[in-house]
């Protein structure tokens, strides 16, 4: 019987207060991508699976899944008072509202190939996205798959990037169960630089 682990994870925090300008300079630095066009809910996406592609090897077989309770807030309020001042609309603006822009951009530039899945959801994120993923990767639709995830307030963004895929449930790779309820995204509190990794996730409803 195979096991969905947890391999590795990564992490970006930004200020609610930060502008997208500010973003947008901090994530160019790093990454060395063009961001010139991209709003803030894409940029810490684009932040966190960019650090865990780079420190870590990954499948040509991999799937992207990620979640959040709402899409970009500040995107859908820009559209909308354009709209009411009459004024015109981005088209990048308008077509990130119609289309899950992130996961499209964060699959164009890492050349993922597999399942894209956005989902928006405000319980039990991390389990839902799990079991997509676990879901996927045993009809062989992909070997891996990278798990995002935003949690977002007035005070802090920040984005979670998981990369998950199946072993055995006997494998030697194990070295610790995650314990903790997945009934919230919270529960990616718990993971730390001194998290040990891999671990096995926990997919129980109950």
């Amino acid at each position: 019987m195979k096991k969905l682990i947890l391999k590795a994870h990564e992490s970006v925090h930004f200020a609610g207060d930060l502008s997208d300008k500010d973003i947008r300079n901090i994530v160019k630095n790093e990454t060395g991508l063009s961001v010139r066009r991209l709003d803030r809910f894409t940029l810490i996406a684009l932040n966190a699976v960019d650090r865990l592609i780079k420190r870590n090897e990954t499948s040509k077989h991999l799937a992207l899944y990620s979640a959040a309770e709402y899409m970009s807030i500040e995107l859908f309020q820009s559209v909308i008072f354009a709209l009411e001042n009459n004024e015109a609309i981005r088209p990048y603006d308008f077509i990130a509202t119609v289309g899950n822009a992130a996961n499209f951009y964060i699959s164009k530039e890492y050349k993922i190939n597999g399942p894209n899945v956005f989902i928006g959801a405000s319980e039990n994120i991390l389990l839902k996205t799990a079991l997509l993923a676990e879901t996927d990767i045993e009809l062989g639709h992909c070997q891996q798959a990278v798990i995002v995830i935003w949690q977002i307030n007035n005070k802090e963004r920040s984005c979670h990037a998981l990369l998950v895929e199946q072993i055995e449930d006997n494998s030697k790779e194990i070295t610790n169960e995650w314990h903790s309820t997945l009934n919230s995204c919270n529960d990616l509190l718990e993971l730390t630089a001194d998290t040990k990794l891999p671990m096995l996730l926990n997919l129980n409803y109950n």
